[in-house]
């Protein structure tokens, strides 16, 4: 529901903050006071460019704010989460929408920043908004089908054919691209294969390059290795004046010593076990000396093969894990081409199953649709007369619509398909009796498009997932028993969805749960429109005055309260 509704400089409305309640909540005032301003605003925070109205003071931006709680509709969280704008558990956001004194305007989710596309989808899954405002759901044909589907509790049938769709989609396009790739596979075919062919005739490893590039190092210095090593061998062991001597030398001098200095003792037996580990190491070096091969012809092959992978590198890749890469990106191309045919096969069978599939149940889902459309054109007109519109003709037309390119076909002839199924659904109304029925935009006033919708969102109460419904002008043209009627009416559907209703008449005014006056008041000399929730005590002169007008007598003011009662609201 909508919790909060902010105005700042809009209009005639410096700055008024509505905390709304659950159910019905109705707004009156004097003709002039600014309850169009209240609805223009709130279409025009749910994205209705036509209904904005200029800035109070037009060196500032004017800004709109309204709060939503409780936004539980899974299709409502899903359209979010695919747009990326996070609410919180409790399903509450705040939507603003800001108004420059350029001209240009911005909106914002939790001051996150959305387009103009995304607020037009959101605001149709938040309210609708009914009377002389565009942004009215029945007047755009595209919605009437998902009022149809509801109606007939088709919704999960619905769904399916949605969920079908989209497998056909998915399963032509992959189709659609392995028919493409055919001649680019035969085009690249003798290319890819000479390309494969030559990185096989080397057949690199992984791991051999730094394998091959470790060997040559070992093969190119052997020469060198071995007069190190034989030099290294020599100070330690042989020559004179080696190391071996000179600690032998030492080692001597050290025992005579620690027999004088038994303190000496440990480091005498650490000498002795460098003596050993000298000893260990010249041999390590004179045993490494021997296995130095000298193998110009395996240095050559080494060198070559080198060579070779130096040659792949510059076509195929800066590094060998490049070329390695290549070469099993060829032969994945090589086996795609050697497996196209059944690929392609099977992505058909795959395709004709999907549209088939796409198809009985569409065709199934048309059926129920004209079952459906039947029931609810018996069932509005009983429902409008109660609202003052007796005689309406309502009718509810699924059609199909030719299309020479689609896979479905109804008695023979091709028709369009589309995630919602193969039906087209348009409402069509005939309020005055001898005139054939039309499309609602065309011969509906706002009164009449409120009342219609009032029918359907009575049938539909239970399943409807908007949660706020707006209605401006619903009670134009009628009165007395009618307008009861509508404030029954509205008090019912008051039950499952929020209720914004603005009102002339008392018998509308007095069902609501929540009532709003709209007062305009001269402020410094300039006209200012405000508005204010009424006490349960406030309540009877307001209903009086919608009477009445100017002049009340205790008369009406009984008449008011008597309205309040048979409404069940206090006084």
């Amino acid at each position: 529901m909508l919790q909060t509704f902010s105005l700042y400089n809009y209009a005639l409305v410096d700055r008024v903050e509505l905390t709304l309640g659950p159910g019905l909540n109705v707004f009156t005032g004097e003709t002039g006071a600014g309850k169009s301003i209240l609805i223009g605003a709130m279409a025009a925070l749910l994205g209705e460019k036509a209904a904005f109205h200029y800035p109070r003071d037009p060196e500032k931006k004017a800004v709109l704010e309204g709060l939503f709680v409780n936004c539980s509709s899974p299709r409502l969280k899903q359209f979010l989460r695919e747009n990326a704008l996070e609410i919180d558990d409790a399903g509450d956001f705040l939507l603003r929408r800001e108004f420059m004194p350029n001209g240009r305007s911005r909106a914002f989710i939790n001051d996150s920043p959305i387009s103009s596309a995304v607020l037009d989808a959101l605001s149709e899954m938040l309210a609708d908004l009914h009377g002389q405002h565009e942004h009215q759901s029945l007047l755009q044909a595209r919605t009437h089908l998902r009022y149809l589907d509801a109606f007939g509790g088709l919704e999960v049938l619905a769904a399916q054919v949605a969920e079908a769709f989209a497998k056909v989609r998915a399963t032509q396009d992959s189709y659609t691209e392995w028919l493409s790739r055919q001649k680019e596979l035969q085009e690249k075919r003798e290319f890819n294969l000479f390309q494969l062919q030559e990185i096989q005739s080397v057949d690199p490893q992984p791991g051999e390059e730094e394998s091959l590039l470790q060997e040559e190092r070992l093969l190119g210095s052997a020469e060198r290795r071995i007069q190190l090593s034989a030099n290294i061998h020599q100070l330690l062991y042989e020559a004179e004046g080696s190391v071996q001597s000179r600690l032998k030398s030492a080692l001597a001098s050290l025992e005579e010593l620690s027999a004088i200095d038994s303190s000496l003792t440990a480091l005498l037996q650490d000498c002795k076990a460098a003596t050993t580990t000298l000893q260990e190491v010249a041999q390590e070096f004179q045993r490494y000396q021997s296995h130095i091969e000298f193998n110009p012809g395996r240095l050559e092959q080494v060198r070559q093969r080198l060579a070779n992978f130096n040659k792949l590198k510059r076509k195929y890749g800066s590094t060998m894990e490049e070329v390695l890469e290549r070469r099993a990106a060829l032969e994945a191309a090589l086996a795609d081409l050697e497996s196209y045919d059944e690929k392609v096969g099977a992505l058909k069978k795959q395709l004709d199953a999907a549209r088939k599939h796409y198809a009985e149940l569409s065709i199934e889902l048309s059926s129920l649709r004209q079952r459906a459309a039947a029931n609810l054109q018996d069932t509005v007109p009983d429902v409008l007369a109660e609202l003052g519109m007796a005689g309406a003709l309502f009718e509810v037309a699924v059609t199909t619509q030719p299309d020479d390119k689609t896979f479905v076909k109804i008695d023979g002839q091709p028709v369009r398909v589309s995630a919602t199924g193969i039906d087209h659904v348009e409402f069509f109304i005939s309020a005055n009796p001898g005139h054939a029925p039309a499309p609602l935009s065309k011969v509906a006033s706002g009164g009449e498009i409120s009342r219609i919708m009032l029918a359907l969102k009575s049938i539909l109460a239970e399943r409807d997932d908007i949660p706020v419904l707006i209605f401006d002008e619903i009670d134009a043209g009628i009165s007395g028993r009618v307008a009861q009627a509508v404030g029954r009416k509205l008090q019912n559907l008051a039950k499952s969805h929020q209720i914004i209703c603005i009102t002339h008449l008392p018998q509308i005014a007095s069902a609501g749960a929540q009532h709003f006056l709209v007062e305009k008041n001269v402020v410094d000399g300039k006209s200012e429109t405000a508005v204010r929730k009424l006490q349960n005590r406030e309540r009877p002169e307001a209903i009086a005055r919608l009477l009445v007008g100017e002049t009340i007598s205790e008369t009406h003011l009984r008449s008011a309260r008597e309205l309040l009662t048979e409404s069940g609201q206090p006084i």
